[in-house]
């Protein structure tokens, strides 16, 4: 899970900006709340949504955490310029380095994870373990002027194979413009996997136009398609069911094996969505893959039959749904850890359905280690009967044109409260203020 993520000097940010999901003193709607097992002083918020005007920056605030999750995940290209955008309205920001900072929870323990790096090469690096009142070293790196990565190690239960000489080995060929994180992946040393396996598996992020990576259903075709009809039938598309069928899309050989990567370990059947031409893969306990793609089902019933569609042939809010329906299903299985972070959850939705999104989640996941954050700009849903009040933020620039982001529980409006009134009558800020004018007279 997530508990917090610190950003600056990144594309609109300019000074340091910090998105938390702990949650706040409201007693409002407890079930939001998870409380991470053995772990007290954790109580994390399941669901945060986030306003803002055009171009406030919100968007801004999911690529950082995504560019954050590409570096992580992927690495940076030997002897390529590593692609990192620092702010560019201050002339003192241009050349400083940008930051990123998870905390975040796998598997019951609290982590602390970032670092800062330019066009050049990771200045700094480190990974903690957050205690309930300390915090104890795992790593932290440094690189010279002259590219050489000096890593401080904290006190790790080395093993036969990787130890203290193997990780030094590591450490000194880790070049300037790479994560050492990464570098001990790379080398199949697994004493800082759960991190890693967090970016990589459990931190999700979709776009407006679709995911940026890949999602994974854990179960069956049959049971995929059992539950995404039931599913589906929530939000009255007209769709009676939907089938996985045979694809002849041609899937690339990196895909496939990281399909087969992800799945390693699992021993179970999973169904796998990819962001290429609605292709799915299929994955058999025994490492079978079959590509599939999705139908959906509609009956003709005066004709006793049904018909199938692709899913290019229904509607955008349809093909919106579908994209999120999988996104669901994994906020929805169990005990699995997922962070789904959605931008523009509302695009070609209407308003219903994307309450209902919100609704369904926060109603069948509680107890549950998973947490929706989204973008909107549906006012609708800044409604204390659905959502609390600190788990409502919002993202405006101030006259630099800099990013800031604050929650609503700064405001501590009363339980009563209209907040979309409040918040569309400028109240809370956060929203385009535009010029008065007569249409008619400036359309002359």
């Amino acid at each position: 899970m997530l508990i917090r993520f610190t950003v600056e000097n990144f594309l609109s940010f300019k000074d340091e900006v910090e998105f938390s999901m702990f949650a706040g003193r409201p007693r409002m709607h407890p079930e939001h709340v998870y409380r991470v097992p053995q772990r007290k002083d954790l109580r994390l918020l399941k669901a945060a949504v986030t306003y803002g005007a055009n171009a406030s920056g919100k968007t801004n605030l999911i690529m950082a955490m995504s560019f954050a999750r590409w570096l992580i995940v992927r690495g940076s290209d030997e002897g390529g310029a590593i692609p990192v955008t620092p702010f560019r309205l201050d002339s003192s920001k241009e050349r400083a380095p940008s930051k990123f900072q998870f905390e975040i929870v796998c598997d019951n323990v609290a982590y602390i994870y970032g670092f800062k790096l330019d066009a050049e090469k990771i200045h700094t690096e480190w990974l903690y373990e957050l205690r309930p009142a300390s915090e104890k070293l795992l790593f932290e790196r440094t690189t010279e002027e002259s590219g050489i990565a000096n890593v401080e190690l904290g006190r790790l239960a080395f093993t036969k194979n990787h130890g203290r000489q193997f990780l030094n080995f590591v450490q000194s060929s880790t070049r300037a413009d790479e994560l050492f994180l990464k570098k001990t992946i790379d080398n199949n040393v697994g004493y800082f996997r759960d991190v890693y396996d967090w970016f990589n598996l459990r931190l999700r992020l979709i776009f407006p136009d679709g995911y940026s990576g890949v999602e994974t259903a854990f179960m069956s075709e049959s049971a995929f398609e059992e539950t995404s009809s039931d599913l589906i039938n929530l939000f009255d598309l007209g769709i009676d069911s939907v089938r996985l069928r045979a694809s002849d899309i041609n899937v690339p050989t990196d895909v496939r094996r990281a399909a087969l990567q992800a799945h390693r370990d699992l021993k179970e059947d999973v169904v796998i969505q990819f962001p290429i031409n609605n292709t799915y893969l299929s994955i058999s306990a025994d490492n079978e893959i079959r590509t599939r793609k999705f139908m959906s089902v509609h009956s003709v019933p005066h004709e006793n039959r049904e018909v199938e569609f692709e899913l290019s042939q229904e509607s955008d809010g349809t093909q919106r749904l579908f994209e999120l329906s999988t996104a669901l299903l994994g906020l929805l299985s169990g005990e699995r850890d997922r962070v789904y972070v959605i931008d523009e959850i509302d695009r070609s939705l209407h308003p219903r359905m994307t309450r209902n999104i919100l609704d369904i989640f926060l109603a069948n996941s509680h107890g549950q280690p998973s947490q929706l954050i989204v973008t909107t700009h549906e006012s609708s849903l800044l409604d204390l009967d659905l959502l609390r009040r600190d788990e409502i933020w919002f993202i405006e620039k101030d006259r630099f044109a800099a990013s800031q982001i604050y929650s609503l529980e700064e405001f501590a409006p009363r339980f009563d409260v209209d907040v979309e009134r409040g918040y569309l009558s400028g109240r809370y800020g956060a929203i385009p203020v535009l010029p008065s004018y007569n249409v008619l007279e400036w359309a002359r």
